[in-house]
């Protein structure tokens, strides 16, 4: 069984580039803070953050990234 691909929501190959990118730099902004059994699951909800943040408007990859951290940091805190 596959895994479900969330960027393919997207559609266009450049909007999945930039979302894909953002999600790197997201990542690696946030990934050293995550308990280690904990890394696989938050890092499958970042991909759904940033690609909900690209579907609403998507802009530079970095830009994305920041919006991505904030609303995954925001909702970490709810939690």
């Amino acid at each position: 069984m596959t895994k479900p691909n969330p960027f393919a929501i997207l559609e266009d190959p450049k909007e999945i580039a930039r979302a894909e990118r953002a999600t790197e730099i997201a990542w690696s902004y946030v990934e050293g803070g995550i308990p280690s059994a904990e890394r696989e699951r938050q890092r499958r909800r970042m991909v759904y953050v940033v690609v909900s943040l690209a579907i609403e408007r998507s802009g530079d990859p970095t830009e994305l990234a920041h919006r991505a951290i904030r609303r995954f940091q925001e909702r970490q805190i709810r939690r």
